[in-house]
């Protein structure tokens, strides 16, 4: 017999988890529940582990649902990775034994309340929702949202601490909270804050026996998972579990965050491995603008201040955040477009989500309504450079529509209109008459019909460059020089140092040309490439001889953190190619190969990499082109040097 009873059709409900306390029968409804008290355990499903540690029998979790409607319901919400769904225990719901996963079953253990307190109002998804009703788990999807801003908080469940990590993880964070909150201050009137000194060598926040402890925290899976996005990030309060430690969530993100922020623990980082990036990511992105009132990123002050100044400089758009979602783990592929529609830029002016959900459309129909959408008078061909960040297997879709749950963890290159980064390969302004953007389908297929200017081709390219740790096989640098024409040459070797940086000053300040001050730029470069292990000796010295008389080495140095972020943000996952007819140096898509053609479109403000095939082109993906950034291409097609096409692609 099924637990669910239907929801009520008008309105907006939910189901209520009561968890009751160990062996507490008072408040358990009468019936079959509360015999279920007496249930032997034996009888239940448990693992072997379970089995032999349990000294004496142990009372089974016990639990009830109510249906509530929204507004009225009072439950904290747990935010959990589900785990392997083969792997689960058993706990008594209402009249029924149900099958949970080992993960959700700990997270229950971990808040059952003692038996001297009252039965815990809870909201889990895996329970509260009927997951195999297609139409609930639509409409329930729609308000997820609502479900955990609603909550009086979120209870985020990490897992078991089988190791030992926890508490050492979370005092580090605490410490390194507490160095940076004591030594800050904040100037409001002039939106700055003034941060301490570095940290001294011999500062315990620096000790890197104590950083194998965050590594491990950073593994968990709830790390990497899609729905925290949301789940966190629209919380009014929140705390996390891991085992038996726990910390307020606010503390962890600020720790990562001053991580992430501060260059000296950039060598801890590589030591150990650990990646913060899922915590940063959704802060810098997606968090800092979120419009909910009540929310944990008001209890620290620092984490505050900077959510205030990055929301009033940043522009809410529902592209950056399905871009932040790519990296994470979602075991159904609706669900990276699902998971962010609680975030205000999914909402449009009528308060209505930007799509609908519906778990019954084909993956390939919601990508491709999607990818409509966002081809707007805003966002332009924006579109199109989230498919060489997501892959493009084009047995799947069409190769012009984002596959959102393929991840390829790149930089975008490309950025928001209003984001005034100096690219402006398709001279928009000159060239917006010759805009057209347009979607039509025939026999069955969508195509997009785009113009532009085709005006090289692909002749050779480097290895996909990786970095974990370090560079696999090949340095960029290496590899780069094995394309130029001349790599002795400063000119070619300044095109170099600039396509791997996609011609920005650095990771965290992207809006300035590295051509504005490209003395400290080549400083930056041979700094950097002088404290690289996998650069050769040989090379190094090159570089040495092209650039020493011009350069001031100190003062490059202090930038060499900024231009490594740079570097291993964009040559990862991609491509160091050289063009056929104008020997022009670029960085492209993992997927391209020898022959694809290099394009200007209007309305992109930068370069892709296209492939004919028969009477249209398949999208390989956004480049950037040493030579081609500032519209060159567009000024020779404007003397009548180039010629402008109609560019279609399936």
């Amino acid at each position: 017999m099924s637990i669910y009873k239907p929801l009520p059709p008008a309105g907006q409900w939910i189901r209520v988890l009561t968890l009751y306390p160990p062996a507490q029968i008072d408040d358990v409804p009468e019936g079959r529940l509360r015999k279920s008290f007496r249930v032997p355990w034996q009888k239940l499903r448990w693992s072997k582990q379970d089995k032999t540690s349990m000294s004496e029998p142990q009372p089974p979790i016990v639990c009830s649902l109510q249906l509530v409607p929204l507004d009225e319901a009072c439950y904290e919400a747990i935010s959990y990775a589900w785990g392997d769904p083969k792997q689960t225990r058993q706990i008594l719901c209402d009249d029924s034994l149900i099958d949970i996963t080992v993960s959700l079953y700990g997270a229950l253990k971990r808040l059952q309340p003692s038996a001297d307190k009252e039965p815990r109002k809870l909201w889990a998804d895996a329970i509260c929702i009927n997951q195999s009703d297609l139409a609930e788990r639509s409409s329930q999807v729609r308000i997820m949202g609502a479900i955990f801003e609603r909550a009086s908080g979120v209870q985020i469940w990490l897992g078991p601490d089988i190791h030992g990590h926890a508490q050492p993880a979370f005092d580090l964070c605490m410490e390194i909270d507490e160095y940076y909150s004591n030594g800050s201050r904040i100037d409001a009137e002039n939106d700055l804050i003034y941060w301490p000194p570095p940290p001294d060598p011999g500062e315990p926040i620096l000790d890197p026996t104590r950083w194998r402890h965050l590594e491990s925290l950073t593994l968990c899976p709830w790390f990497g998972r899609l729905w925290v996005i949301q789940e966190a990030g629209v919380a009014r309060t929140a705390d996390v579990s891991w085992g038996n430690a726990g910390i307020k969530f606010s503390h962890l993100v600020e720790a990562f965050v001053y991580i992430n922020m501060n260059s000296i623990f950039f060598p801890l980082q590589m030591e150990h491995g650990a990646y913060f990036g899922y915590i940063t990511d959704p802060w810098w992105q997606i968090w800092c603008t979120y419009d909910n009132e009540y929310s944990w990123r008001n209890d620290r002050p620092y984490l505050r201040f900077m959510a205030m100044h990055h929301s009033a400089v940043s522009k809410r758009n529902i592209f950056n955040v399905l871009l932040t979602g790519v990296a994470f783990r979602a075991s159904d592929p609706h669900d990276h477009i699902y998971a962010h529609l609680g975030h205000p830029a999914a909402r449009q002016a009528d308060g209505a989500n930007f799509v609908d959900v519906d778990y019954r459309k084909s993956i390939s129909e919601l990508y491709l309504d999607v990818a409509e959408k966002l081809l707007d008078e805003r966002y332009g061909l924006l579109v199109l450079s989230a498919v060489g960040y997501t892959g493009n297997d084009f047995s799947e879709g069409l190769s012009w529509v984002p596959q959102w749950h393929k991840a390829s963890l790149v930089t975008l290159i490309a950025r928001l209109p209003e984001d005034r980064l100096w690219y402006d390969t398709s001279l928009y302004e000159s060239t917006k008459h010759e805009l057209s953007i347009k979607t039509e389908s025939m026999e069955g297929t969508h195509y997009l019909r785009t113009r532009g200017i085709v005006f090289d081709m692909v002749d050779a390219f480097s290895m996909v460059f990786e970095w974990r740790k370090g560079w696999h096989s090949q340095h960029p640098v290496e590899a780069g020089l094995s394309l130029v024409q001349s790599p002795k040459n400063p000119e070619a070797v300044d095109a170099l140092s600039l396509v791997m940086g996609a011609g920005i000053v650095g990771y965290f300040s992207d809006s300035k040309a590295a051509e504005e001050d490209l003395n400290e730029y080549r400083a930056r470069f041979v700094a950097y490439c002088s404290t690289e292990k996998e650069i050769g000796r040989e090379t190094k010295d090159i570089l040495i001889q092209i650039y020493e008389p011009r350069l001031d080495f100190q003062r490059g140095k202090s930038g060499v953190h900024e231009y490594r972020e740079c570097i291993i943000g964009f040559c990862q996952h991609r491509r160091l190619f050289r063009t056929s007819t104008n020997y022009l140096l670029g960085l492209g898509p993992a997927a391209m190969q020898q022959g694809d053609l290099c394009c200007v479109l209007f309305g992109s403000c930068v370069p892709f990499v296209i492939r004919r095939s028969g009477s249209e082109y398949k999208l390989i993906g956004e480049c950037y082109i040493h030579g081609v950034m500032r519209g060159e291409v567009v000024k020779e097609m404007l003397k009548g040097e180039r010629v402008v096409e109609d560019i279609v692609f399936s």
